[in-house]
């Protein structure tokens, strides 16, 4: 039954109606789009980003009683942090412009079959993960209104705050609560954000607290000031990783800067997005391509969250940006079943099998240009 009310209004959906460096986009604009003003661009792409989850749903979303979509062979149980990923593409469809009780009916379906699947959603070892689910539970409880997603995030991070941070490596949260290896950019980020969503449902200040010297943790340890680089971990020995840069993390860095910025006020935390974000820009290769899958989606939620910062004034540049990127994919996108590949320049043949994790990058990424232009 739930399944056939998320594909109900998943259809409704689709039927519902830093200054500019100069840079031009090498990818034909649509004449229509060209017609558009910025609002009206952003219901043009959210309209982009609902037919892309339709085609997500019909393809890859599990046959049992459950409105989850699998990340791996059809009948099997998707992981924890794709589902995460795949609530918070749900949310990015119907947060703006769904009637509210249909919103908040989607969400609750979703967010009840997961609780089937993980009915212990602090028994995940990940912090990052866990974290990440609070965070999207923080944003689905402002989308609905339904506090229960609030409280469960509120316990969730709670835990973590008074388990994993200690004073060990100057401070900062463990990337693991099954062992203290290292500290990672992506478990005291998503700290940060989740920390600062609660901050601004609740006005508790301690979020905000707690949020502020995690973040200064972070840049003090693994954030580059000169480049906008951001390290992926510090051991327990106190050797940064020698892993490449993550997207992800760079997107998260901006994410959680903004946060600062919009509860502070305070400039230093804006300065830092833009160096991050000039960073990610520079690297459009590496954004618009991504042959492996979770790499994939890291660049989707990347651009999620630069995003965020694309809408300011003066800050075009990372707006056409996305754009650029969005009119890639969406025109490089498989017409026979809707779905994107691992390349959003390269429409993918038909004999080609598409993952989930590339086709719901592509989604976000159409939600993240639609969310530029507001």
């Amino acid at each position: 039954m739930m399944l056939r009310a998320i594909a109900v209004l998943l259809v409704l959906a689709a039927l519902a109606g830093c200054k500019s460096s100069g840079e031009k986009s090498d990818v034909p604009q649509d004449p229509f789009e060209q017609s558009l003003n910025v609002e009206e661009r952003e219901l043009y792409w959210h309209q982009r980003g609902a037919d892309a989850t339709k085609a997500i749903w019909e393809k890859f979303r599990l046959r049992d009683d459950t409105a989850l979509i699998g990340d791996g062979v059809r009948g099997m149980q998707p992981s924890y942090a794709f589902s995460t990923h795949t609530f918070n593409l749900l949310l990015d469809n119907v947060s703006i412009f769904w009637r509210k009780d249909l919103a908040a009916e989607a969400v609750s379906a979703f967010f009840y079959d997961f609780s089937k699947v993980y009915p212990d959603r602090s028994a995940n070892c990940s912090n990052e993960e866990v974290l990440r689910w609070a965070i999207v539970c923080t944003r689905a409880s402002r989308v609905t209104g339904n506090k229960v997603y609030l409280e469960e995030a509120r316990t969730l991070y709670d835990s973590l705050w008074q388990s994993q941070v200690d004073n060990a490596l100057d401070g900062g949260m463990w990337h693991r609560s099954d062992e203290k290896v290292s500290k990672s950019a992506a478990a005291n980020l998503c700290a940060v954000v989740a920390a600062l969503n609660l901050y601004q449902a609740t006005q508790d200040l301690k979020y905000l607290l707690q949020g502020t010297r995690l973040y200064k943790w972070t840049e003090k340890h693994l954030f580059d000031k000169a480049t906008g680089a951001i390290n992926t971990a510090i051991d327990a020995e106190g050797v940064r990783s020698a892993d490449a840069e993550s997207v992800g993390d760079v997107g998260v860095f901006i994410c959680a800067s903004m946060r600062l910025y919009r509860a502070t006020g305070k400039g230093a935390y804006l300065v830092n997005a833009k160096k991050a974000a000039e960073k990610l820009v520079g690297q459009s290769a590496a954004i618009r391509v991504a042959e492996n899958s979770e790499e994939s989606l890291a660049n989707g939620v990347a651009m999620r969250y630069l995003a965020e910062l694309a809408s300011r004034p003066g800050c075009e540049r990372y707006r056409e940006y996305i754009l650029s990127n969005a009119r890639s994919a969406w025109t490089s996108r498989r017409l026979s079943d809707g779905l994107n590949g691992p390349d959003w320049a390269k429409v993918p043949l038909a004999t080609d099998s598409v993952k989930p994790q590339t086709a719901l990058s592509a989604a976000i990424l159409y939600f993240a240009a639609s969310r530029a232009c507001r």
